[in-house]
């Protein structure tokens, strides 16, 4: 004995219009970036999901940044006027370093690389940094190109110098250098480790 399971549909249109493909997400990290004259603080914004600060700065796929809500202002000068925007565009080549001023992104354990610590001094357009640069366990400092690499890389543990006139020092836990402006960079001896 057969059974008819199929059942008469009153078949309606599809009167909703398709829906529109989703903007990809963008996410924010509260930075200050120092150039060679100018200090700007704001949110970063990068598209795609949370990542490490020096990971946006390397994007391959980015020659500027956008920021909101920010300001600009002389780093060493106090008394400048600070400009506020709403909207910032920086190019990626003027950035000297950055120093992340919000929460951090906690990388996926699977992502952490092990490193070590090595006692260096950058020098960069009016600043120089002493901190640690962080290696591969096997490199060696002399065979590494760390000057002109074109990628910005995270120091830690920095004691910012800036002389512009007048010599201001600061500490940082972490700056993220941009090598393509290092003008010098030097490996400390290890009886002189910062």
């Amino acid at each position: 004995m057969e059974i008819d399971t199929e059942q008469p549909v009153d078949a309606q249109p599809n009167l909703e219009a398709p829906r529109e493909p989703e903007a990809p997400t963008a996410t924010g990290v509260i930075v200050e970036i120092v150039m060679d004259s100018f200090r700007v603080n704001g949110e970063l914004f990068a598209p795609g999901v949370p990542r490490r600060l020096v990971d946006i700065l390397n994007s391959n796929d980015m020659t500027y940044f956008i920021m909101n809500s920010g300001t600009l202002d002389d780093p060493l000068n106090p008394e400048a006027e600070t400009h506020k925007f709403d909207v910032i565009q920086l190019d990626r080549s003027g950035i000297l370093f950055a120093i992340p001023r919000g929460e951090l992104h906690k990388p996926d354990p699977f992502e952490i690389v092990r490193k070590k610590r090595v006692p260096s001094t950058v020098v960069l357009p009016g600043y120089e940094a002493t901190g640690h640069l962080h290696l591969m366990p096997d490199a060696d400092p002399k065979m590494v190109p760390i000057v002109a690499d074109h990628h910005f890389v995270p120091f830690t543990d920095v004691t910012v110098t800036a002389d512009k006139g007048r010599a201001q020092v600061w500490r940082e836990p972490l700056l993220i250098i941009n090598m393509a402006r290092a003008l010098f960079y030097g490996k400390k001896p290890a009886d002189e480790a910062v």
